[in-house]
């Protein structure tokens, strides 16, 4: 929307330049006008294509968590399937042929606002529908509906009037509706906003602000046994009442403990013209605390130190910060970003020129399987669920079966599964131990 409103604004200079005060000596208004409306056509085909990227990423959103495949032609028996399986075995068939009036009816009851539309007389029907420069009358079955999915977001002004014209419904059209109500049911992506909005600092902090300390008992006992018998030296605990539920494909996992480090992070993203969608997860970090540390300090609600009869371990609160960028290029061009403006080296021990709380080994890993191989390496993140909570402690290729052969040991019939992820080339060096840059 913000490149058409540019590329209208652009136009509409162009057009006052030519015809406004003063022009008298200036060429003809059709020679003058070419270079904008060439300008503008550039713009619109741009805005067309980041579109249909855009269409694409949410059809494998669909596909990867929903199991959704649209059809090129969508019919109502294909939609009625894969509404059940965005909204679940309760969602309602489309009623008859596969229209946009059937479609948004069937998106209003799959998406809980049945009742809502229900409640519309026919003088706010008309009313809303007006609001949104739509004209229907009031008394068509469907008004109701359609009024309610533009009060409730299902559906664009834009998107009604497509509706009320009785236009094809495309498979474009299908994953838009299906995102929609998979967002109303609060079953798509789960994130604080865009790395770019004016308040996601604020939304950044009231998230951190909002963590403490968690466990699950037998999560616990798996990993102090796992500590204790040197199978890892630390893990994370996370819960999944936080996860982003981001397209994998897109996105990186950023681990850290400090909050001015993110809002930094924030404004350096935004510097160097990346975009991507965020969400903070908190991450109890579980490790060794060593008696050379000194004595034990005092519990908090974001950090202690449990002491067992041969070993103490610290839980504090963390985070991984998740990151879904717009495209592949802006996620391939964070890992060079930290390198140059938040990571530590030889000769910079005071780091100078980095932002706040730059570590020597930044964490950052994917699930993706094509990432740049000079600058992500193979690990394992070995699994072990319980209800909502997880444990993950991270091995080398190289031990990752016999990691995963001493955690099936001890995990009280708990599975452990071993997760394929890339890591930058600091952090892989630190699981080496070869290197502490």
């Amino acid at each position: 929307m913000r490149k058409k409103l540019a590329v209208m604004m652009a136009a509409m200079a162009a057009t006052a330049m030519v015809g406004g005060c003063g022009a008298k000596d200036a060429a003809p208004t059709g020679a003058e006008t070419k270079p904008a409306e060439t300008s503008a056509a550039q713009e619109t085909e741009a805005a067309q294509e980041e579109t249909k990227e855009a269409d694409a990423h949410e059809a494998e959103y669909l596909a990867e968590f929903f199991d959704v495949q649209i059809k090129e032609d969508p019919d109502s028996a294909a939609f009625s399937a894969d509404l059940k399986k965005v909204a679940g075995d309760e969602a309602p068939a489309v009623e008859g042929d596969m229209t946009w009036f059937s479609a948004v009816k069937a998106a209003v009851a799959a998406a809980d606002y049945e009742e809502l539309a229900l409640s519309y007389p026919e003088d706010k029907i008309k009313d809303r529908l007006e609001q949104y420069g739509v004209k229907m009358d009031e008394t068509n079955e469907y008004a109701r509906y359609v009024a309610a999915a533009l009060d409730t977001s299902l559906i664009t002004s834009e998107t009604a009037k497509k509706v009320v014209a009785e236009d094809a419904f495309t498979a474009e059209d299908e994953i838009s509706l299906l995102m929609a109500i998979a967002n109303a049911n609060g079953d798509a992506r789960n994130y604080l906003g865009m790395s770019n909005d004016p308040d996601i600092y604020a939304k950044l902090d009231q998230a951190w602000n909002s963590f403490i300390l968690f466990d699950d008992s037998k999560l616990a006992e798996i990993g102090k046994e796992a500590v204790q018998n040197k199978v890892t030296t630390g893990y994370g605990l996370k819960s999944a009442a936080y996860s982003a539920r981001f397209l994998p494909e897109l996105t990186l996992q950023y681990g850290h403990s400090d909050i001015k480090h993110v809002h930094q992070l924030m404004g350096l993203l935004n510097s160097e013209n990346i975009t991507a969608k965020v969400q903070l997860e908190p991450k109890i970090s579980i490790y060794q605390y060593l008696p050379e540390w000194g004595p034990i300090p005092e519990a908090t609600p974001t950090y202690e130190v449990k002491e067992y009869e041969d070993l103490a371990l610290v839980y504090a609160v963390e985070y991984d910060l998740e990151l879904e960028f717009d495209n592949l290029e802006d996620m391939n061009r964070f890992d060079e970003v930290i390198k140059t403006y938040a990571k530590k080296n030889e000769g910079n021990e005071e780091a100078k020129g980095l932002i706040y709380a730059s570590w020597w080994q930044p964490l950052y890993s994917s699930t993706r399987t094509d990432m740049p191989e000079t600058d992500y390496h193979q690990i394992y993140d070995c699994v072990i669920t319980n209800d909502t909570y997880s444990i993950h402690p991270f091995t080398l290729p190289e031990d990752k079966d016999e990691v995963v052969e001493k955690l099936t040991e001890i995990s009280d019939g708990l599975e452990v599964v071993p997760v394929e992820r890339f890591c930058n080339t600091a952090f892989y060096n630190y699981l080496e131990g070869e290197d502490y840059q």
